[in-house]
């Protein structure tokens, strides 16, 4: 076994043993699949191991491998917060490429704002809006700042932070035949034995955030049908008895026959907080406060 090693290769090894893939390692350091096939190959040499069981496409570390990728996984991580530090220092107010991984029913509302307030005349960086991962924020692309902006608050590991910006009223949406459409207000126990429509928040779409949900609410809904977008929700509201439980949507972008009612929980207006999740090599950035300012003022 040889006694020095490219630091690149540390970051490529415990990349793989988290992500397990070819095409995600090759994504997130930006190498080709030969490159991918030539380091994994000295990875081994130098550890005089196979490192990996690699089957179906899938790499599974040994235990070799596992105890290795303890042993460096907290200095890789220092040393690779050192670039984002040092834009820190630099009060470097700007970003050539920003990538936002949101969940589908606050994309409406803040793509456009967002877009808007990151593009000048000075500074056109290259904005991607993506479904929520956290593999997308916790690894991001070499050279972006990567944002998640979901529901708060979430259960995320040490090296993330997560901060609440803003808190959105809820709202119930039926079409004009449905018997609940005269009314001016629901409260939520009104749907709770209703079929209602819901939107996929991508990766935060797990039975742990609703089950949170319903003990904070005491209510259960009958959640059988998921979609992918608030557009496809209303197309469902429109044509069947649905109920949709979402965030405001503006009046010309309503359809035809659809009704907003205001949601309540025991005659209080039922909120949806939102919160933000990036690396915490960018805790106290300056362009986190940034981007921190514009949600706030796009859902005020």
């Amino acid at each position: 076994m040889k006694n020095t090693i490219d630091l690149n290769l540390y970051r490529f090894l415990y990349l793989l043993s988290q992500q397990k893939s070819q095409a995600k390692v090759c994504h997130t350091l930006d190498i080709s699949k030969a490159t991918f096939t030539r380091q994994l190959a000295e990875c081994r040499l130098r550890f005089d191991n196979e490192l990996f069981n690699a089957e179906k496409g899938i790499y599974t570390p040994t235990l070799l491998c596992q105890q290795l990728c303890e042993a460096i996984s907290e200095p890789l991580e220092q040393l690779e917060q050192l670039p984002q530090l040092a834009k820190t220092f630099n009060a470097n107010q700007h970003s050539n490429e920003y990538v936002f991984s949101i969940i589908n029913p606050l994309s409406g509302m803040l793509t456009i704002p967002l877009v808007t307030a990151l593009t000048t005349d000075e500074q056109k960086p290259k904005i991607s809006f993506i479904d929520w991962s956290i593999e997308s924020i916790e690894n991001p692309k070499r050279g972006a700042v990567a944002i998640g902006i979901g529901g708060f608050p979430n259960e995320l590991n040490e090296r993330m932070v997560e901060r609440k910006v803003a808190s959105v009223p809820i709202f119930a949406y039926v079409n004009a035949q449905h018997p609940l459409h005269q009314q001016t207000e629901l409260e939520l126990s009104d749907i709770e034995n209703l079929e209602t429509v819901r939107v996929s928040m991508g990766s935060l779409d797990v039975s742990a955030y609703y089950e949170r949900m319903r003990k904070l609410t005491g209510v259960n809904l009958e959640q059988k049908l998921t979609v992918s977008s608030m557009t496809a929700a209303l197309d469902c509201v429109k044509v069947s008895p649905y109920v949709f439980v979402g965030m405001y949507i503006d009046d010309q972008e309503l359809p035809a026959g659809i009704c907003r009612l205001p949601l309540k929980l025991e005659g209080t207006q039922m909120l949806f907080d939102v919160g933000i999740q990036y690396h915490r090599a960018f805790y106290q950035h300056p362009i986190i406060a940034q981007v921190e300012t514009f949600i706030k003022r796009a859902l005020s």
